[in-house]
């Protein structure tokens, strides 16, 4: 089966749904949220795991509402007892979530101008030459990097590792990185989908 993907814009998350999904939520969870200073960290979170478990209903067949979450020891989110894996990214009014049999990462970011020291701590020599190819416009380059950094994220989130100190020791462009992704813009907003299989 294909990984199934969906991203939705926070502003379309209704109060109603908000307080439904909060309701949902385990005490410890729940209270947590809650302790997000700003609205937009609030809903984002809320946002994403209605997501999550719509999505997980869908897939498995079963009631959102019934679905439990756990987490492993390196943190990565579980879905207790579906035989499905998923991973939630967010960033602005965006929230994506993406859900399959098997490991799967995804990494949303606005795009923007980076410092040139984060640049060279994340890419590769090749990802370099890419993101900095002589010719190309500010917003390209710019586009580029959040390809490469995306794509890196999506990667380590399906792994269960979380970002990865040596993010310049991997390369998207690498045969075997480069089949499992799946990258796209949205809306000014790089995206990164990574399969494990």
């Amino acid at each position: 089966m294909n990984p199934a993907y969906k991203i939705f814009n926070i502003n379309e998350l209704s109060d109603e749904d908000y307080h439904y999904c909060l309701g949902l939520m385990e005490e410890g969870r729940r209270a947590q949220v809650e302790r997000f200073r700003s609205e937009g960290g609030r809903r984002r979170s809320a946002a994403g795991e209605l997501l999550a478990r719509n999505m997980l209903a869908e897939f498995c067949g079963v009631p959102a509402d019934c679905i439990s979450f756990g987490r492993t020891d390196r943190g990565k989110p579980f879905a207790v007892g579906l035989a499905a894996e998923f991973n939630i990214s967010h960033s602005g009014d965006f929230v994506i979530c993406a859900v399959d049999d098997s490991p799967i990462g995804v990494d949303i970011e606005k795009i923007r101008p980076m410092k040139d020291i984060l640049i060279r701590r994340v890419c590769s020599e090749k990802e370099l030459a890419f993101v900095t190819e002589n010719g190309i416009c500010p917003d390209e380059s710019n586009r580029r990097f959040f390809r490469v950094w995306t794509g890196k994220e999506a990667f380590f989130k399906c792994r269960g590792t979380g970002i990865n100190a040596d993010m310049r020791g991997i390369c998207i462009f690498d045969e075997e990185f480069a089949k499992g992704l799946t990258f796209f813009v949205k809306d000014g907003y790089a995206v990164s989908v990574f399969s494990g299989k």
